[in-house]
């Protein structure tokens, strides 16, 4: 039932049948991401990062994803974009947060 919930939760998708595979590799990456398979993460956040670069989501926790597997330089790109494509919102802050530990 957890997964389900998780599945469900947070931003909403960009519209379209498009929208919905990007949304659903997403929803999948987080997941991952919070069964600690980062691995597995990564190749569902890519491919909706790639079908739509400016999803938030996804590109947020593909930049905490590679950072848990050690790939920091990866980490701080996407963590970057994310503060760049939408400087106020929650992902941003987050992300400010975790750069700063990379210093």
């Amino acid at each position: 039932m957890k997964a389900l919930d998780l599945a469900t939760s947070s931003s909403s998708p960009p519209s379209g049948n498009t929208g919905i595979i990007i949304y659903l590799n997403t929803r999948i990456g987080y997941i991952y991401y919070e069964k600690k398979k980062y691995s597995q993460a990564i190749k569902y956040l890519e491919k909706a990062e790639v079908m739509s670069p400016h999803y938030l989501e996804a590109v947020y926790y593909l930049g905490l994803s590679y950072d848990k597997i050690g790939e920091k330089e990866k980490a701080r790109k996407f963590l970057s974009r994310v503060i760049e494509l939408a400087p106020q919102s929650e992902f941003a802050q987050e992300a400010e947060k975790k750069l700063k530990k990379f210093e």
